[in-house]
């Protein structure tokens, strides 16, 4: 139906919008509630449309060769979609569990090129119904190594680099007190690494990998993507620096963390409700949600998430965002 609008795209804005407006009121005819929340949405992409300059998204999607145009059709037919930039962006993900898996398996499947993924641990049968790069013939093997099989055979001309990493952040070590020639050699590896990408998933969630993480993004001035799961929520937050976006620091409290919030390390924490429980299905739509906002971003959709948690919450079918402010006192407000 949009594509009959776009027909007009020598039309102005408005002409646009009224031909969808009338092609809404055949479609929906019957559903009137449908056919406004139908006509929103859709003038809303239009003018998200008119906001691109499409002449010169078509003329970068015009170099690609007839096979990556063949297998990306569908995205770059996407009025808000720059394939160039997805090739070219470099994603980090730490931690190739649940979260990682499907933040990987969507990203490979939308072309992204450029990979390196972090991960200590091995397969086991109680993984496999969320973390959806791996099978049974894997049990026991290295996460990293699987992951990199798996996402060369969905596509063989991705780069990817693995690392078999353990990262831990001891509760007396700061490093933001840290000039970074004193890094420890593991801390400088997750530092160098940082440094290389673009977008940093931050899927870990033991022995405060994620707030090494959160804080060497700060530091290196790096966006980040954090995200977990437990029982019916998916819980995502996003940080940039160039947008005054509070850290998990500011939502999770200090560093000392390490032993006082549940959430981070509920897998340690035996009294904690529904310790470790989750529905596959909700971590594979969570992870699929951080993928479509690094895509969004990659792209610059005029649309944003920085700043903002979200919570899928499976149970009632709802996606809540809720602002959040930066702590005055915080690292992050000071970088």
């Amino acid at each position: 139906m949009l594509d009959a609008v776009s027909h007009y795209k020598n039309m102005d804005l408005k002409f646009q919008i009224k031909a969808l407006e009338f092609l809404m009121t055949i479609r929906y005819h019957k559903q009137p509630k449908l056919q406004e929340i139908k006509k929103k949405l859709l003038t809303q992409l239009l003018k998200y449309n008119s906001s691109v300059d499409q002449k010169l998204r078509s003329k970068i999607n015009e170099n690609l060769d007839q096979q990556e145009r063949e297998r990306w059709d569908r995205q770059l037919n996407h009025p808000l979609i720059n394939q160039k930039k997805i090739k070219n962006a470099r994603i980090v993900v730490f931690g190739l569990g649940g979260i990682g898996s499907n933040v990987l398996l969507s990203l490979s499947y939308s072309w992204i090129h450029d990979f390196k993924i972090i991960d200590f641990d091995t397969i086991d049968l109680s993984n496999l119904n969320r973390q959806t790069l791996y099978f049974e013939e894997d049990l026991r093997k290295l996460k990293s190594e699987k992951a990199v099989e798996r996402l060369l055979m969905i596509n063989p001309k991705i780069n990817v680099k693995a690392y078999n990493l353990k990262i831990d952040y001891p509760e007396d070590l700061n490093v933001f007190e840290l000039e970074e020639e004193i890094y420890s050699n593991t801390i400088s590896l997750v530092n160098d690494i940082i440094k290389w990408g673009d977008y940093i998933v931050i899927a870990m969630d033991l022995n405060g990998a994620p707030y090494l993480i959160n804080d060497l993004c700060i530091k290196n001035q790096k966006s980040f993507y954090w995200a977990g799961v437990n029982h019916s929520f998916g819980e995502i937050y996003s940080y940039n620096p160039n947008k005054v976006s509070a850290c998990l620091r500011c939502i999770f409290g200090p560093y000392t963390f390490l032993e006082k919030t549940p959430f981070l390390r509920y897998k340690n924490k035996k009294n904690y409700p529904f310790n470790g429980a989750n529905i596959g299905s909700t971590v594979i739509i969570t992870g699929s949600l951080v993928s479509e906002f690094i895509l969004q971003d990659i792209c610059a959709f005029p649309t944003h998430t920085y700043g903002q948690y979200i919570i899928f919450n499976a149970l009632n079918h709802e996606i809540i965002n809720i602002p959040i402010k930066n702590h005055d006192k915080c690292y992050c407000s000071k970088f």
